[in-house]
């Protein structure tokens, strides 16, 4: 197993020669947060194993059994932002770029990605599974989009698969920050299979023995059916999938034309589900400003490319970064806890069009991402 720093590689040989990538983000303390170690190194073994001709696929995990990725490490970003104050977060940005150009490469590799996404899967580390050609959750997974509470917004290519969810799910998950089941993320169209959380290395020594060879279409199509047929073998028994059973209400209530009317009728649920109603609370203490931005960030994402998409995001996050709202946010939330953040706005009518617009300005005159993919 070769290891650098926060990021393992491990090279499975194949018996007909060649080898299946092991990629293993390995910061089990921190729920393996993101930090700017391991977004620069797994962006450099995923270019070099994109090139070697050797490597047939890639296996992306998380080390420890708490979950594949709990986020990025919001709290070096806030430190970054606070050490320039009013100026460019530059370890932040610097951290931005390799995380959406290792999760853009996961999205265009020409090579299967299988993802195993188990325990907590939030934020980034949810943007990194959704790339994956396969990805799989488990009975122990629990997904989320919870920017809204630290006052940030859904990124890394998030304006392009909440877009892709069904109806308007997308855009509650995202003004929520609402958590979903395996069911949910299988209904959503987030991940492609669901096996017993502690299967993996089974799982594991069967796509070792599958009949590997130098044609990525036939090796994906041999996954396919492989991942498929585990999973008929484990009958994973599925929860329920609050997305689906409140699709109809989710529609009704998103398909408002105004953000304020579509907040006022989250917050304003007086029914039974309890999924809905946690879902509105979570509404409720986010930031009135990243609803607004979520909004305009998912209508503008809309007609855009993949790439497109995220070069729209790394500019948006290099803004927010340094906005107050996200270091309030990350205060009250990871640093203070006290889940009480005093943000700039009571209200999204308080919330000015020039700060939203600004929002998708670009700092530089070259987006950072451009050297990089």
């Amino acid at each position: 197993m070769q290891v650098e720093y926060s990021v393992c590689l491990e090279r499975h040989p194949l018996p007909a020669g060649g080898y299946l990538a092991h990629l293993t983000l390995n910061a089990p303390a921190r729920m393996n947060a993101l930090t700017l170690e391991i977004v620069t190194l797994l962006h450099r073994l995923l270019v070099e194993l994109r090139d070697d001709s050797e490597a047939v696929a890639v296996f992306l995990d998380g080390a420890g059994n708490r979950g594949f990725c709990v986020g990025a490490d919001a709290l070096r970003m806030r430190e970054s932002a606070l050490a320039n104050p009013g100026g460019a977060a530059v370890e932040a940005e610097v951290f931005l770029a390799h995380e959406y150009a290792a999760a853009y490469l996961i999205h265009t590799f020409p090579k299967p990605v299988i993802c195993w996404g188990n325990g907590i899967v939030m934020g980034a580390g949810l943007g990194l599974m959704v790339g994956a050609s396969h990805r799989i959750v488990t009975d122990s997974s629990r997904l989320a989009m919870p920017e809204i509470s630290i006052g940030l917004f859904p990124n890394v290519g998030a304006s392009w698969f909440l877009g892709q969810m069904p109806g308007h799910c997308g855009l509650f998950a995202a003004l929520t920050g609402v958590e979903l089941s395996p069911a949910d993320a299988l209904y959503a169209g987030l991940a492609d299979y669901c096996l017993a959380d502690n299967s993996k290395a089974q799982v594991l020594r069967q796509l070792l023995l599958l009949d590997w060879c130098d044609d990525p279409q036939w090796n994906a199509e041999c996954l396919t059916e492989c991942l498929t047929d585990i999973e008929a073998e484990q009958g994973a028994t599925l929860g329920a999938a609050s997305l689906k059973d409140s699709r109809g209400w989710i529609d009704e209530v998103c398909n408002q034309a105004a953000i304020i009317d579509i907040s006022n009728s989250i917050c304003g649920y007086r029914g039974a589900n309890s999924w809905l109603k946690i879902a509105g609370q979570g509404h409720a203490r986010g930031a009135a400003s990243t609803a607004k931005l979520i909004f305009r960030q998912l209508e503008t994402g809309r007609n855009l490319s993949l790439l497109e998409v995220f070069r729209m995001e790394l500019v948006m996050s290099a803004n927010r970064v340094r906005d107050p709202e996200f270091a309030e946010g990350v205060r009250a939330r990871l640093i203070d806890r006290d889940r009480d953040p005093h943000w700039c706005y009571r209200s999204i009518e308080e919330v000015p069009e020039l700060e939203m617009e600004a929002m998708f300005r670009a700092p530089w005159s070259t987006n950072p991402l451009d050297g990089l993919i």
